[in-house]
């Protein structure tokens, strides 16, 4: 009797055990799902606006951002194939861009097709020193003048150093003399005085 006891309390533990191991993975199951839940509907409330896709008009200037940004969002993304590709890269040309035609219909001919004739080192180059010798000549001391003579001539600098070149002391003294030329009679004046 004893003994039937002893296999009794054995097969009442095993089916306690049994019993708290189900129920742990059903409670580990059910908190995988209520996170899950949380998460779709986390996603659901958080909407982005969406990305729209970069325009490009054929001039050269605008060819590097225009590029970065185009890879970034098309050319980079593995879920697009080729003819989508194609599809997005022909929306986003305007003007003298979109006169350059797509060679068999192909991504990776048009693109290259693209960089050949906007990747042109010395035309960009040329584009971004006439952009700083372009500046117009302030005529009277305008902080918004200032500023806007001051980003032109920054913006173009930045484009000069992407595209290799860097600044020494020789093409500081003649940024500073074509500066100096494009100010005002005061504004020259007091900048001359504050070095």
């Amino acid at each position: 009797m004893e003994e039937r006891l002893e296999e009794l309390e054995v097969r009442i533990r095993d089916i306690l055990n049994s019993l708290i191991a189900k129920s742990s993975v059903s409670s580990v199951h059910n908190h995988e799902n209520a996170i899950s839940q949380a998460n779709s509907k986390l996603k659901l409330e958080i909407k982005l606006p969406e990305i729209p896709l970069p325009v490009f008009r054929g001039r050269y200037d605008e060819w590097p951002s225009f590029k970065s940004q185009f890879d970034n969002v098309i050319t980079n993304n593995n879920d697009l194939n080729e003819s989508q590709k194609l599809y997005y890269l022909e929306a986003s040309l305007q003007g003298d861009a979109k006169l350059l035609e797509a060679v068999d219909d192909s991504f990776k001919p048009f693109i290259t097709a693209l960089k050949t004739r906007f990747e042109n080192k010395r035309l960009l180059t040329e584009t971004h020193i006439n952009a700083i010798l372009e500046i117009e000549k302030l005529t009277s001391e305008s902080a918004r003048d200032i500023r806007s003579m001051t980003d032109i001539l920054n913006k173009n600098i930045r484009a000069l150093k992407l595209l290799g070149f860097e600044r020494n002391n020789l093409s500081d003294l003649l940024l500073l003399n074509i500066i100096l030329k494009k100010m005002d009679r005061e504004t020259r004046k007091q900048f001359v005085q504050s070095i």
